[in-house]
């Protein structure tokens, strides 16, 4: 294979690392669902690799190998997690996909010389699919429908009520107001900002500070600042500053304050709070 390969199977590691940690935060996908992803990339890159004839197909499992080895480093230097908490499983979850790798690898990559479909088994694959299709079409009887034309939301609701109650659970000393409004405009803040920049882009963004010690956005509520701020810290500043706009407008108008806050119509955050208001 030599030392291209190994260098290969090294950013395939890494690539694929930063792939399943980014749809594990966008979609909280289950570690079984990590290790078929991880499977079917692997065996797309192995159809590229047969189709250029380059000779790496051969222990492309061990690309696997490589996520794990990246995993231990990220998680130990990066986020500063222990990697081998048992709470995680982790252990069980490299070898499930180690050991799937290499079954893969050898029952079914080194015996083809395509992984892809052949025009053949393409069209009966492309039949079931349209007869399944038009099933489903009828079954449920789409022609029929009305559908409603909502508008587009940057959340869905189920996604809002998900996020305000893991977030009241984890942030309610934080958030804790006498005034409900307040409690209830700074976890819609939270909710919103969360959304635009998750927890593992945050992490990113914690690490790249640590490199060139720019300021840059910190913490759930995204505070600018040229020194770290947590998460606790985040919430404080936004909370004095939303109590001192809330205060100071005279008929206590929610629209006004988070118009202040952001210096802008932000209908997306508007419509958060009037989600979470009502529980």
């Amino acid at each position: 294979m030599g030392l291209f390969g190994w260098i290969f199977y090294i950013v395939m590691g890494i690539i694929i690392f930063f792939l399943m940690n980014y749809l594990d935060n966008k979609f909280s996908i289950s570690k079984i669902d990590k290790i078929i992803l991880a499977n079917i990339i692997v065996i797309i890159i192995s159809e590229f690799l047969f189709k250029y004839s380059i000779r790496y197909t051969e222990n492309i499992f061990l690309i696997f190998v490589f996520v794990l080895i990246v995993d231990i480093i990220y998680s130990t230097y990066v986020i500063d997690h222990d990697f081998f908490d048992k709470d995680n499983n982790n252990i069980l979850f490299y070898v499930g996909l180690i050991i799937s790798g290499f079954i893969i690898n050898q029952q079914f990559i080194n015996r083809v010389n395509s992984v892809f479909l052949t025009g053949e088994e393409l069209r009966v694959v492309l039949w079931l699919l349209i007869i399944v299709y038009i099933y489903n079409f009828c079954n449920s009887k789409k022609l029929f429908e009305i559908k409603d034309k909502k508008e587009k939301r940057f959340m869905s609701t189920n996604s809002i009520l998900n996020n305000y109650a893991k977030f009241k659970y984890a942030y309610y000393d934080d958030c804790d107001n006498d005034n409900r409004d307040i409690s209830n405009i700074l976890y819609a803040i939270m909710i919103y900002e969360d959304n635009k920049r998750n927890k593992f882009l945050r992490r990113i963004d914690n690490f790249k500070y640590k490199i060139n010690g720019k300021k840059s956005k910190f913490g759930i509520m995204q505070v600018e600042s040229k020194k770290f701020i947590s998460d606790s810290e985040s919430i404080e500043l936004v909370s004095k500053k939303i109590i001192k706009i809330y205060n100071s407008s005279k008929k206590k108008n929610i629209n006004r304050v988070f118009d202040k806050y952001y210096g802008y119509n932000n209908d997306d955050v508007k419509y958060i709070f009037e989600i979470i208001k009502k529980f």
